[in-house]
């Protein structure tokens, strides 16, 4: 295997320069090079286009080789040099030339679904939206820091697009892995001011909603391009589940994420899809608006007017900005205008800056530091 051959030419006087190579070669691509992944159940299925690739598993501290569609477990004596990936950073401390930082995988904005490439997980820089942090703030929400992280061969691509004058955004949920997934949550990145996000309860009478998510379209498509309702796994049609997640889905501050010079805080919101099961191969789009209503029960209902808080790649935050891969940790120039249908000819450009959870777990794309 390559990655050993590379390890056993290493002398002892030659440690630190080999283990800072051997560190940059841990990639996230489909075919030849390493897998990062937290857990077993996490490692992407062995097939034959991984034939020979090696995986470390951080749980078990254990590498594995893909071979014959099976993750088999390396040797003891392999084991030690794959350990070598967790360790490096201390084990460079001692040396000359410094620690290197251990890079995991995350989706390329430029590259098709089923392709990510490796970026730099320890990036000091912030995201041109965070300031100052506000030691006031009154948060209840704390974001992990930033880092790239694909634990699952699942990545999102999005576009943004305006009908009857409310912005909209078209997700692409992409499966690219050879088993059907569910339990996922997506979360969308914004930055705006309290007053332009926030539900205000009303004294005696509803309040407001300045910012409500509201689904438009929800449909499953296979890798030949057919196009399927969405439905939960007993058969029934998931339109109205997902329309209540949404509308209980208001906006989450993050904390010491105040910008001073824009008066903005970074929230998120989530897109919970339950027990929607997407299939191998097989693509989930869902088309969201943007609009503002009334609040009242702890809900939004929306009035289909235009929202407080205006989204584009200059003024959306996070997930709508463009990045620098050395600085967030990976390339993307923002998010696209398109109209409205373009999506079906067209593919929607990777966006890493849209993360995907399951079951509270982070398995794909980079969200803020602060």
């Amino acid at each position: 295997m390559k990655k050993f051959a590379l390890i056993s030419l290493c002398g002892v006087a030659l440690f630190t320069a080999c283990g800072d190579e051997s560190s940059s070669n841990v990639k996230a691509s489909t075919e030849d090079s390493d897998i990062i992944a937290k857990t077993h159940d996490d490692l992407p299925a062995c097939t034959d286009t991984r034939e020979g690739a090696f995986a470390y598993v951080k749980d078990e501290k254990q590498g594995y080789t893909c071979h014959n569609n099976t993750w088999t477990p390396e040797e003891p004596s392999q084991e030690s040099s794959s350990s070598k990936i967790e360790d490096n950073s201390s084990s460079s401390e001692a040396s000359s030339s410094g620690a290197n930082d251990i890079q995991e995988p995350t989706s390329s904005a430029t590259d098709e679904p089923s392709s990510s490439e490796t970026v730099n997980s320890s990036s000091s820089t912030e995201s041109s939206s965070s300031a100052e942090p506000n030691s006031s703030t009154d948060s209840s929400s704390s974001e992990e820091s930033s880092s790239s992280f694909a634990s699952r061969d699942i990545n999102v691509g999005a576009y943004q697009y305006k009908f009857t004058d409310m912005d909209f955004l078209s997700a692409y949920i992409y499966n690219n892995e050879d088993q059907a997934i569910d339990s996922l949550t997506l979360r969308l990145y914004v930055s705006a001011k309290p007053e332009n996000i926030e539900p205000i309860p009303g004294e005696g009478q509803p309040g407001s909603c300045p910012l409500i998510v509201d689904e438009d379209i929800c449909q499953m498509s296979d890798s030949s391009g057919f196009h399927y309702p969405c439905k939960q796994k007993d058969g029934s049609s998931f339109y109205d589940q997902l329309r209540a997640n949404l509308r209980h889905s208001t906006p989450i501050k993050i904390d010491n994420s105040y910008n001073a010079s824009t008066e903005e805080y970074t929230y998120y919101f989530s897109i919970p899809l339950g027990d929607l099961e997407i299939p191998p191969s097989y693509s989930l789009r869902i088309d969201i608006n943007f609009s503002s209503g009334l609040y009242q029960n702890n809900t939004c209902e929306t009035l289909r007017q235009k929202a407080k808080k205006e989204f584009s790649s200059t003024s959306g935050g996070w997930s709508w900005m463009a990045h620098q891969k050395d600085v967030d940790g990976a390339d993307y120039e923002g998010m696209p205008l398109w109209e409205r249908d373009q999506g079906d000819f067209e593919k929607a450009p990777i966006n890493p800056y849209i993360t995907i959870y399951r079951n509270d777990e982070l398995i794909s794309g980079i969200p803020p530091k602060f």
